[in-house]
């Protein structure tokens, strides 16, 4: 179907083919938007189909998070291949540190100083941090 119409080959139209020669122009209209509303509700069905998978993807990853939430004052250790991932090697140290939590942006997302309270200038988000246990 191209512009609302349906093709037809210059075969079809010389040799008045069955399909030319019983077309009625009223009920192909009808016939295409009768096509238009049953797949307006099609479509409408898969996007509530997407939308209950993409919650239950949500779910399922969610329940797989572990919650890690620092107290300003806590001393965490950071991991190293976030803060130099040109770094590589078997042999470097995987976290570095320690830091002392200085602030909370947003749940989750911390600033870290070092010991000697010179802040880093980035914002550290959990995943990247673990607590450090003296």
């Amino acid at each position: 179907m191209a512009f609302g119409l349906e093709a037809i080959s210059p075969v079809e139209v010389s040799l008045n083919s069955p399909r030319v020669e019983y077309f009625d122009v009223e009920a192909s209209r009808e016939g295409i938007q009768l096509h238009n509303v049953l797949m307006k509700e099609v479509r409408d069905e898969a996007s509530k189909r997407v939308l209950q998978q993409q919650v239950r993807a949500a779910a399922n990853f969610n329940k797989k998070v572990k919650v890690k939430q620092f107290l300003v004052g806590d001393l965490v250790l950071r991991e190293s291949a976030a803060s130099q991932p040109t770094i590589t090697g078997k042999f470097k140290a995987l976290w570095e540190g320690p830091y002392q939590v200085t602030g909370v942006i947003a749940p989750g997302t911390y600033r870290v100083s070092m010991l000697d309270r010179i802040p880093l200038k980035n914002a550290w988000n959990t995943i990247h941090l673990k607590k450090f246990y003296q």
